[in-house]
């Protein structure tokens, strides 16, 4: 295991290192301190990788639509990283504002390459980040919205990581934040318990993580096209997110490198192209009293759509071509199982549902359901004593 701390150029002073209080300090302060902590007043940062210094090349791939009232902080924020990024490529979708009058302003003074690619036609939110992800030149690349505000350790911390674990991705977590960047008080980790690594298959991202926490090698993007990545769960007329498809094939084709830091303010405000708004309590509360069915049958589906997508990859002339073939029959044993979950509840007769019941336990490839879960199916779903929902509609 190689040392952090020598990784990094050696040990780093206690006193050197910014300090944020986002639940406490209040946003002025926060960005304040984010513009005070400029690149000029750290040391240019590489890794040691097996003897050898490795310098940290990371592209930044920004989607825009119509952001003038926030993209100045969030640019500001960029240019106050401890790692300077190499370039910033943006894809913007039609904006009519003053967008891209703020971004040309940027690249007149910007402290590295600033490239503005204006869409000809719309491209959806999704398509707008692998577009500029696409474009991006240098081995890493990092998401970026165009209305968060970054700490300034985001872009070193995450590529640190990369390398050193040898992952194809990492995430951290985010401090969630009002129009003001005050913090709400909600908590969302994405499931992040830890700095620790997970190796290939071992995650499951359907449904989770956010791309503006993600860094990931630039060959992600390019492995599968993203023309070819399945529709979004529970809405077939999308294509699936950007930060999804990027997640789903990062996780299984390589390892992922987990960081327990907030290290974005992630701004809540009503033109959100995306948002965290329901409930914590009401999601729980729901799940208690219910089974998301729906849920199950669009885990299905989406793991069969991977699982073949895996399959036609691992034909590929590729460093990945082992790798896919394993992650095709993950994902379709994946499919299997909640095809079963599904079997559980649809099946007509008790054997039936036992029967399906009985697969889930004997599947292999996921780790083993919670306690909780497996008596819902055995008492909702085999016994036939409680009734499944409808979709997400009690969340809304």
């Amino acid at each position: 295991m190689i040392d952090h701390a020598k990784a990094l150029g050696g040990p780093i002073a206690e006193e050197s290192i910014p300090r944020f209080a986002p639940h406490r300090a209040p946003a002025g302060e926060l960005i304040r301190d984010m513009c005070e902590h400029r690149l000029n007043d750290v040391p240019a940062f590489e890794i040691e990788l097996e003897g050898q210094a490795m310098p940290m090349d990371v592209s930044v791939a920004m989607a825009t639509y119509n952001g003038e009232r926030y993209l100045a902080e969030q640019l500001a924020s960029i240019t106050g990283q401890t790692l300077l990024p190499s370039e910033l490529v943006v894809s913007d979708d039609g904006s009519t504002d003053a967008t891209l009058e703020i971004l040309e302003a940027f690249a007149r003074t910007a402290p590295f390459p600033v490239t503005v690619m204006r869409n000809e036609k719309n491209l959806g939110f999704a398509d707008n980040f692998l577009h500029a992800a696409e474009a991006c030149q240098c081995s890493l690349i990092a998401f970026a919205d165009q209305d968060d505000v970054w700490l300034p350790d985001k872009l070193r911390q995450g590529a640190a990581r990369i390398v050193n674990d040898d992952s194809l991705l990492s995430m951290h977590t985010l401090t969630v934040t009002d129009e003001a960047l005050l913090p709400t008080g909600f908590h969302w980790d994405q499931g992040i318990k830890g700095d620790t690594v997970h190796a290939p298959l071992e995650l499951d991202p359907f449904g989770t993580g956010w791309g503006n926490t993600m860094m990931f090698r630039r060959a992600v993007v390019h492995f599968i096209a993203r023309q070819k990545r399945p529709p979004q769960p529970f809405n077939s007329k999308k294509p699936l997110s950007h930060d999804t498809w990027v997640y789903v094939l990062s996780a299984a084709l390589g390892g992922v490198s987990h960081i327990a830091a907030p290290l974005i303010l992630y701004r809540q405000h009503a033109s959100n192209a995306t948002g965290q708004t329901k409930s914590r309590r009401r999601n729980k509360l729901a799940s208690l009293m219910s089974v998301p069915i729906i849920e199950y049958r669009e885990h299905a589906k989406f793991d069969a759509y991977m699982a073949e997508l895996f399959a036609d990859a691992s034909l590929q002339s590729t460093p990945f071509a082992a790798t896919a073939q394993e992650a095709a029959t993950c994902f379709a044993r994946r499919s299997a199982y909640w095809s079963s979950r599904v079997g559980v509840f649809d099946n007509k007769t008790v054997a039936s549902r036992l029967q399906a019941y009985r697969e889930t336990r004997l599947l292999t490839g996921r780790a083993p359901l919670w306690f909780g879960s497996r008596m819902k199916d055995l008492v909702l779903g085999v016994f036939g004593l409680g009734s499944t929902w409808v979709g997400r509609a009690l969340l809304r």
